[in-house]
């Protein structure tokens, strides 16, 4: 199973944000503050709380490909300034890429340097770090360091908090067996890409608690307050305020009508008016007002027709008919007005025409039609006798009298000065409308208030029309009249229902009624007041239901159930399989053990060691102190197994309270794993010591020796190389001629004495090399102190071991032993100490000598 086609498979369906924090987490490796802001405002956009938030999915192409899981990370040094237990201060530890055996006695200071490993690496059961209680003084804090290197890149350094990078170095200790024994433990390495699995569920940790903070700010409600009786429906529908209320519900319940407010202020008066002293004295009232009221909306609406739009066009429109008529007229006249009186045909013309008219039919020529112009007849006007030109000019003025456009000039002048008369005699407001208004100011100023300019209006426009009429001119801007005579007559109306309510009475059930009808109005009205709280109410709901909805998409269970899904698979499988297999490495054999399941949270999952044959039994009621150790050590690299990173482990005294049997075993073991990683162990156990190096030394892995020990300024002083006992012959060969520098100064400076106790010293050292010469060199090593085996394979090579090998031997042990401590000589056999040069002599005789012998049998 490919673990990260696994993933990216199974993100396809998670929300866009965690697609997102996968694709982050396999290009960085880790998220910083930076990003988990980013994925919670993703996360909140895609439900709507934020504005669309740019995201990338993970996906294909951002796999990493083969060898980029990250490089192995190998200690280079540690380093201690001061602080830390008794060390010793400004001691460095350093360690080699292979294997790099740190020897050191009981006390020595070895548990110092591992605590510093475990306060900065992967470690069962962290200890702290004390400073030198003993000291007798306050103890500094701890000021140290360790030089790393991460596969190919710069050396890093560690000197305290947390880093990923040394992290990755694990260490086993005493506290990892009782951890591996005892208790179930997490499968802390992984398989690259089930790691993400954590990191997700950390991301979700802590987006969802950024959600939760902030929808935590939306505790209050926007609608503290409003103290609403409990029982009209304006409560009710508060108490029922969701997200899924709608602004136009809030508009619905809260924004009354006009004709609920007019019955809202109805309402009021007629439980005031039920309150009255004298309810039949306030009835007359009330009629007498409306009655008024009555005659005022009739007013109003009469005025809104005779100054409407169309009543001021008609009269307009009337004096420009007229207009149009006399310049008809005056162009008639004028074909008549040849060698005539001046005014001819004028309106007093017009009188006199007419005069004269009555004065023929009525008196002068009855029964004749006017003018008469027969024979002998005579003007009615001079009396004279008419003659030719006379009667023609009299038939053409009754001709021009009787023409239609003199009689529409006339009938259009009448209807002109009707509507004039009209307007001039048209009153707008009168005592009688001051009362009226007066009775409307007491129920409602706001009307009053409109009625009044509406009068003003028509009075200004009543005005401005006559003005006009009079200048010749036309009036521009007129608009509509807007007429309040219906709100007046249902005034007049409500007035009049008043009036019989106090006729009639009200009972107590009636005025219940009413005031229940009140309330839920002035509810309703609080509620529109209150309109802009309503709906930041319902946006926090939704806002909240949004939150939630986040919460809910940073939930980490399916997080941890596909973990577990793939953890059985890659790992869990995988960890029981290398487990058997660190047991036959180990030559186990003897006690059935096996790891088993022990469930799982937050995308880890757990296992524990138990006995096959007898599960509900802790297994170290069982097995043996050794043993227990080395199923520790088997467990360990199990676990190691199901990670593919190479990177340094560190062991500390790992075969303390083992048997031969198992030394052998976990010093195989441990070189075997030297040559695919660093590793480093900590030991005060010399066999053990030597079984690493020969098996190191079997195998070809580089090594580094490195001795820790106790002197006079602390613990932990260091040195690059073993303690003599531990020494092989070519190393006890390098430490007599570094000390034979020391012991050739004393004496160049003069200070026999403490040169012959050193010369005596070394001279003890060079005849310890010579034993273990013979023993590694000479013989072959066939037989070791302290190694069970017998090399029989190696008894050839000792066949060529001459006299002149074995006599070199002889004399030079015994002149060793001339001056060795413990051995007394009588005072006149007594021998000097020898000299610089001869020592240095005897101890190159011993490297010639090794040098020789190993030289014949390459």
């Amino acid at each position: 199973m490919n673990v990260l086609y696994e993933i990216l498979e199974w993100s396809r369906g998670r929300p866009v944000w965690q697609r997102d924090a996968l694709r982050r987490l396999v290009l960085k490796g880790e998220l910083d503050d930076a990003d988990i802001n980013a994925l919670t405002e993703i996360c909140k956009s895609a439900r709507g709380l934020v504005s669309v938030q740019e995201a990338i999915p993970f996906g294909r192409e951002h796999l990493p490909r083969d060898g980029e899981s990250g490089g192995r990370v190998n200690v280079h040094s540690i380093y201690h300034k001061y602080g830390v237990n008794a060390l010793a201060e400004n001691q460095t530890l350093r360690f080699c890429s292979g294997l790099t055996l740190v020897y050191g006695d009981n006390a020595a200071g070895k548990s110092g340097y591992i605590r510093i490993f475990k306060s900065a690496c992967r470690a069962r059961g962290a200890e702290d770090i004390l400073g030198n209680v003993l000291a007798g003084t306050a103890p500094k804090s701890p000021k140290v360091s360790i030089k790393y290197r991460v596969g190919e890149e710069s050396p890093s350094e560690w000197s305290g908090g947390d880093d990923d990078a040394i992290a990755r170095v694990s260490v086993f200790d005493r506290h990892s067996e009782a951890v591996y024994t005892t208790q179930k433990t997490d499968v802390a390495f992984r398989p690259f890409g089930l790691d993400l699995f954590d990191k997700l569920a950390d991301a979700c940790s802590l987006v969802r608690s950024q959600l939760e903070h902030e929808k935590r700010s939306l505790s209050v409600s926007a609608i503290q307050g409003l103290n609403l009786p409990r029982n009209t429906n304006a409560a009710k529908f508060v108490a029922s305020l969701s997200l899924l209320t709608s602004s136009d519900d809030v508009k619905a319940v809260g924004n009354l009508t006009e004709g609920e407010l007019n019955r809202l202020s109805f309402i009021e008066k007629q439980l005031l008016d039920s309150q009255a002293n004298d309810p039949s004295r306030l009835e007359q009232e009330l009629t007498l007002r409306s009655r008024r009221l009555k005659v005022l909306s009739q007013r109003l609406r009469k005025l809104h027709i005779d100054l409407s739009l169309q009543a001021s066009s008609r009269i307009f429109k009337a004096r420009s008919e007229l207009q149009s008529k006399e310049e008809a007229r005056n162009l008639r006249e004028k074909l008549y007005r040849s060698n005539l009186l001046p005014g001819t045909g004028s309106d007093d013309w017009n009188v006199m025409w007419e005069a004269g008219r009555r004065f023929s039919e009525n008196s002068a020529y009855l029964d004749k039609p006017f003018p008469v112009t027969d024979d002998g007849a005579l003007c009615v006007l001079c009396q004279q006798p008419l003659d030719t030109e006379s009667s023609e000019r009299l038939t053409r003025f009754e001709e021009f009298i009787a023409s239609t456009t003199e009689k529409d000039a006339r009938t259009a002048k009448d209807e002109f000065e009707r509507l004039h008369k009209d307007f001039e005699n048209l009153t707008v407001s009168n005592s009688e409308t001051e009362d009226s208004l007066r009775d409307i100011r007491i129920e409602n100023e706001n009307l009053a208030l409109t009625v009044t300019n509406e009068l003003s209006l028509a009075e200004q426009r009543r005005v401005a029309i006559l003005r006009a009429l009079a200048t010749g001119t036309h009036p521009d801007g007129f608009e509509e009249l807007q007429s309040n005579a219906t709100d007046v007559e249902m005034l007049a109306d409500q007035l009049t229902e008043r009036a019989e309510s106090l006729r009639q009475g009200t009972n107590k059930s009636q005025r219940e009624a009413l005031a229940a009808e009140l309330e839920e109005m002035r509810a309703r009205q609080t509620l529109q007041k209150h309109e802009k709280a309503l709906l930041s109410e319902i946006e926090r709901l939704k806002k909240i239901a949004a939150y939630e909805q986040c919460i809910k998409d940073a939930s980490t269970r399916s997080i941890s159930i596909k973990s577990a899904n793939i953890t059985k698979v890659v790992v869990t499988q995988q960890l029981k399989a290398a487990f058997q297999e660190e047991l036959e490495k180990l030559n186990f054999r003897h006690v059935e053990v096996e790891l088993d399941e022990a469930g799982g949270q937050t995308g880890n999952f757990y296992h524990k060691l138990i006995l096959t044959r007898a599960p509900g039994v802790e297994l170290p009621k069982v097995v043996s102190e050794g043993e227990s150790r080395c199923l520790s050590i088997a467990a360990f690299f199990a676990e190691l197994s199901t990670a593919d990173d190479p990177s340094a482990i560190l062991f500390d005294d790992p075969v303390s309270s083992f048997d031969y049997k198992w030394r052998e075993s976990v010093a195989r073991r441990l070189v075997d794993e030297a040559k695919k990683r660093q590793v480093i162990v900590f030991t005060h156990d010399i066999v053990f010591l030597h079984r690493l190096r020969e098996y190191g030394e079997q195998e070809n892995v580089e090594m580094l020796d490195q001795h820790v020990r106790q002197l006079r300024i602390g613990a932990g002083v260091c040195e690059e190389r073993l303690p003599w006992v531990a020494m092989r012959v070519n190393k006890r060969i390098s430490f007599l001629n570094d000390s034979f520098q020391e012991a050739e100064k004393l004496f160049r400076l003069g200070k026999y004495e403490e040169y012959e106790t050193k010369a005596a010293q070394l001279y003890g050292f060079l005849r310890e090399a010579w034993e273990r010469g013979l023993e590694e060199v000479l013989l072959e090593g066939i037989v070791e102190r302290f190694r069970p085996s017998i090399q029989t394979q190696q008894i050839g090579k000792i066949a060529d071991i001459s006299p002149e090998d074995c006599k070199t031997v002889e004399v030079a042990m015994t002149k060793c032993s001339k001056w060795l401590a413990g051995h007394d000589q009588a005072p006149p056999a007594r021998q000097d100490v020898p000299e610089p040069h001869e020592l240095k002599q005897d101890i190159g005789e011993l490297e010639s000598w090794v040098r020789a012998i190993r030289k014949r049998r390459r």
